[in-house]
């Protein structure tokens, strides 16, 4: 269904309109007629005559026919009474739809029931629904306010998303104090019909749009999601906020890697597997619109951040944030305290003009002789001949760099109050030239075996990861007939549905030498557990003992909305203390796998530290990838958890297999 026009309509149409100015209905009527929309304008209201000098219609079927096509329903109404008007568009032949009214799902069991009978109605009749429960929409190069929020009718090149109104209303109102821009603004709200997913893809055939900025409470198709981010990112930079990222999960995970890989560790992996820019907090995504040029972010030139200052400590402090935030420093220039702007004007010309610099940081207090408002002009001359270049600045103070602030931001130069605001942002812009360098489109990967797992005994485990050619420890059934075929040193193992954490219940014995030990303590392990050993699923199993390796933990958890996240990490009882672990989405590939395994703090000691002998790297990134395979192929896989995997100098071997279906 084409989102033309409801984005750009010919007329608007608002369900609710009043003569009372506390009506949401009349507060949308007038930011239209503020705003400048070009086309008609109809408020609709059962027995006002005339609202806003405006006519007013009884009904929308006392609208010209002509009209339906290109018409855009803004219905601001009780929730009771949305239903009926909605199917009026559909006979009226409309298509797009805002639902700015409240007291749907997030309202209880009825609010709920009317929500669910709009999705059917939408999708039965290809309607464009935006909403319930939203705050609106707004195009500035449309002239086009319809919403009940206060906003400039200057055009800039951002679309900001959001699915709270309230988040939304506070963005439109800061970018007002900060003369920040923008094209389009889109409350998601309940997201009943059109989400994320099909905003952003109208979004990236809009040229206008240079950069999208997304605060999201929950994502609805993750695989859509990273299908449309990952081929829109290397033009047109995506961002997301997304909230909620610290909620415990309902359900305790079984697996270790369960344990590791929550919710939010999903959604955070999937946002950076789609090539979007990951924001922590509002502070993020302020400060991403005020860093953001299309030009100076695509210049592919030195990466260094280079700084002008007047002062000494405040230099130091950037230099210290800098580091936490591991990026590269250039050059610091300190022109003293006595610098002018003449003093600031020569730095600039000098430092822009050397072709490796490409980011500048210009830092200023103001001390006796500095002229910050001279000092912002000619910050102002220099940006307009060098557009390419990333030009920051951050004048510490109040009243003093009150007037220079302002007039760096009308001509949109980043101007921070403090000098760790304008590191952090630049930070963004790093991040997303490192996320776009190897950034290849998703495509999830639809494969289902013949024959589903039915069962997650802990032989068929193993036989399941031959199947995939994952290499394992030779493991058998512990039978007292075969103690003189089994190979010693060997290991023995309690295994099946109540010896989950077989090393915390004393079911792991190492280092067993001959038939006689492994007889005793297999005699020793059978009693100290008669009664789990009626149930036939628990039984006992023998491995060859393996030597001079490296435990690794590698495994699986499927995730509702991005599917299954593989982890890698350190390996073995202590995995969940030490929490070196990488994630990543399931369509891995073996250079993905290399670079995960490099990210690992253990990857030294993996290389060779300190004189050890190197792991075979490329063994484990081949295990990773054929495990990928496998977990696409077996959606009835909850989890998989493989802990340890020994990594040897030649080769790697599965020490040890967990199956949650």
């Amino acid at each position: 269904m084409s989102l033309n026009y409801f984005f750009n309509p010919r007329s608007v149409a608002v369900v609710g309109a009043s003569n009372s100015p506390a009506k949401l209905g009349r507060q949308i009527l007038d930011n239209i007629i503020k705003g400048g929309f070009k086309g008609h304008i109809y408020p609709i209201n059962l027995q006002e005559k005339k609202i806003a000098k405006l006519k007013a219609f009884s009904s929308l079927e006392a609208l010209p026919k002509a009209e339906m096509a290109g018409l855009l329903v803004v219905i601001a109404i009780p929730a009771p009474f949305v239903i009926a008007e909605i199917k009026k568009c559909v006979g009226l032949g409309v298509k797009n739809i805002i639902i700015i009214t409240a007291g749907f799902k997030e309202a209880g069991e009825t609010g709920k029931k009317l929500e669910a009978e709009i999705k059917v109605i939408a999708s039965r009749h290809h309607l464009n629904i935006l909403g319930p429960n939203c705050l609106g929409l707004i195009n500035t190069w449309h002239k086009l306010n319809a919403t009940f929020a206060a906003a400039d009718t200057a055009t800039g090149t951002c679309a900001l998303l959001s699915q709270s109104g309230a988040i939304g209303a506070g963005a439109l109102d800061w970018l007002k104090v900060k003369d920040f821009n923008f094209g389009y603004f889109i409350s998601l709200g309940n997201k009943a019909v059109l989400d994320e997913n099909e905003i952003i893809e109208y979004l990236a055939t809009d040229s206008r749009v240079d950069l999208i900025i997304a605060y999201l409470e929950e994502i609805e198709d993750g695989g859509r999601f990273m299908e449309i981010i990952s081929r829109l990112a290397k033009r047109k930079p995506v961002a997301i906020l997304k909230a909620g990222t610290s909620a415990a999960g309902g359900k305790l995970a079984l697996s270790h890697t369960g344990s590791l890989v929550g919710s939010a560790a999903a959604v955070k992996v999937g946002v950076e597997r789609a090539g979007a820019i990951w924001l922590d907090n509002l502070e993020d995504m302020f400060n991403l619109l005020m860093i953001y040029n299309k030009k100076s972010w695509f210049n592919a030139g030195a990466p260094e951040l280079h700084v002008i200052t007047n002062a000494g400590g405040v230099a130091v402090l950037t230099a210290d944030e800098i580091s936490r935030q591991k990026l590269p420093l250039g050059d610091s220039q300190d022109l003293l305290g006595d610098a002018d702007a003449a003093r600031y004007g020569v730095a600039l010309a000098k430092t822009l003009a050397k072709k490796q610099v490409n980011n500048l940081l210009v830092l200023l207090t103001p001390q006796t002789s500095t002229e910050p408002l001279l000092t912002a002009q000619a910050i102002v001359a220099i940006k307009k001949k060098y557009p390419n270049k990333l030009i920051m600045a951050s004048f510490v103070g109040g009243k003093a760099v009150a007037s220079a602030r302002k007039l760096l931001a009308i001509n949109q130069i980043a101007a921070f109050d403090y000098p760790e605001e304008a590191v952090r942002a630049f930070r963004h812009l790093i991040a997303y030239r490192s996320l776009i360098q190897d950034l290849k489109p998703f495509k999830a990967i639809r494969v289902k075996a013949k024959k589903p797992i039915k069962s997650d005994d802990y032989l068929k485990s193993f036989s399941l990861l031959k199947k995939y050619q994952i290499p394992v420890v030779r493991t058998s059934r512990y039978e007292e007939a075969r103690l003189k075929k089994y190979k010693y040193p060997a290991v023995l193992k309690t295994v099946g549905p109540d010896f989950l954490h077989k090393t915390d219940s004393g079911g792991v014995i190492i280092n067993l030498e001959d038939k006689a030990q492994l007889k005793a303590t297999a005699d020793s392990l059978r009693r100290q557990n008669a009664p789990a050993f009626k149930n036939p699923a628990n039984y006992l199993v023998v491995q060859e003992q393996a030597a001079k390796f490296q435990e690794i933990i590698l495994g699986f958890k499927r995730d509702a909305i991005f599917g299954p996240l593989l982890m890698v990490g350190w390996g073995g009882i202590y995995t969940e203390i030490i929490k070196d672990f990488k994630l990543a989405i399931s369509d891995l590939n073996l250079s993905g796998a290399l670079k995960l395994i490099t990210g690992l703090k253990i990857y030294p000691i993996l290389n060779g530290a300190r004189g050890r002998e190197k792991c075979d790297i490329k063994a484990l990134a081949q295990i990773m990838v054929k495990l990928a395979r496998l977990a696409n192929t077996h959606p009835e896989i909850s989890e998989l958890d493989i802990n340890p995997l020994f990594v040897f100098t030649q080769g790697a071997a599965v020490g040890d297999v967990r199956i949650i279906l």
